[in-house]
């Protein structure tokens, strides 16, 4: 699939009866990155509509209660020692916090558990999107069997897209769903842990999960996938065929000069971990980006880019108050 969706330069009025008239003018060439999402479940028009107008179904923030009720627990940990990685099947729920986003039922993004109550995915896997259609399944491993795996299926009860988000470049990628009800977390499934503050994560191995492609214009993965890319600092990063003006501070990239391994399409909104080198005896997980967006799968000179958790602490944070973390 090609990842830049070019766009002829065009005069457009829209006009949209919202209780008013709204009327828009615009006159522009414009070319967009392609999101790592499943093509099948997009609806370009209505994500390019939304970003013109602005989404009409945001509600305000309820003041949220920290909850006195939050049992000890740990974060990060996998449910199995040790790894093979390389564009691998993962075991059944080693990643106990991986979570498949459904829409009218069908698998489109990944996400990621964070707390007893909310997981972490890409805005753009929620933008132009009807929350009522979404549903986040939680310990499945194959989509094609029932049996393997004891799944947890949740409707969401509120989606949070951050402000900043920019459907044309993609910066600020990151939103939050509210689950419709509270993860008893046991050895079978807990959260992953946030990224630290402040790192760059540059040199670190970073591993990406889920049931995206394993090739370019490939079929998405029936069994969920892990593959181990390199992380490499933003100012390699404007070194590649990016340039200069397409990555952020809010971004973050990750893969090899030569291509090799990366995400790819239905990986979307999946994590990307690192492991904690201050815990590494522990095997501990922290989520240092988010699948973003790319340009083809694995192409030279072109690595994955990921939305920088880490940049986004203080608002997750903010908008998980009323949730339970678990410590490293």
């Amino acid at each position: 699939m090609k990842r830049y969706l070019g766009y002829l330069t065009h005069f457009l009025i829209v006009c949209i009866l919202i209780g008013v008239i709204h009327c828009q003018i615009t006159f522009e060439t414009q070319v967009r990155p392609a999101p790592r999402q499943d093509p099948n479940q997009r609806n370009p028009f209505l994500e390019w509509l939304v970003s013109w107008i602005g989404s009409t179904t945001t509600t305000q923030a309820p003041p949220l209660t920290p909850p006195s009720d939050c049992a000890e627990c740990k974060c990060g940990r996998t449910n199995q020692a040790t790894r093979i990685v390389g564009g691998t099947e993962t075991r059944v729920n080693q990643y106990p916090w991986m979570a498949m986003l459904q829409y009218g039922g069908t698998f489109y993004c990944g996400g990621s558990l964070i707390t007893d109550q909310h997981v972490a995915t890409t805005a753009h896997c929620v933008h132009g999107f009807n929350p009522a259609k979404i549903s986040v399944v939680l310990l499945d491993h194959d989509r094609s069997s029932t049996t393997e795996a004891q799944t947890i299926t949740c409707k969401v009860e509120r989606v949070i897209k951050h402000n900043g988000y920019n459907s044309n470049n993609y910066n600020s990628d990151i939103a939050l769903l509210k689950l419709d009800q509270r993860i008893k977390f046991s050895d079978k499934i807990r959260p992953v842990c946030l990224p630290s503050a402040k790192k760059s994560f540059t040199g670190y191995e970073g591993i990406v999960t889920g049931w995206g492609a394993t090739s370019e214009n490939g079929q998405i993965s029936v069994n969920l996938q892990e593959v181990a890319v390199p992380i490499m600092s933003n100012t390699d990063c404007k070194k590649t065929g990016y340039g200069q003006s397409r990555i952020t501070d809010n971004m973050l990239c990750a893969g090899y000069p030569e291509g090799k391994k990366d995400s790819c399409q239905g990986d979307s909104g999946g994590p990307l971990h690192v492991i904690d080198t201050e815990m590494k005896s522990e095997n501990v997980h922290q989520l240092a980006g988010i699948v973003s967006w790319g340009e083809g799968c694995a192409k030279p000179n072109y690595p994955g880019v990921y939305t920088r958790v880490n940049r986004f602490r203080t608002w997750l944070m903010t908008n998980t108050a009323d949730a339970c973390y678990c410590s490293e």
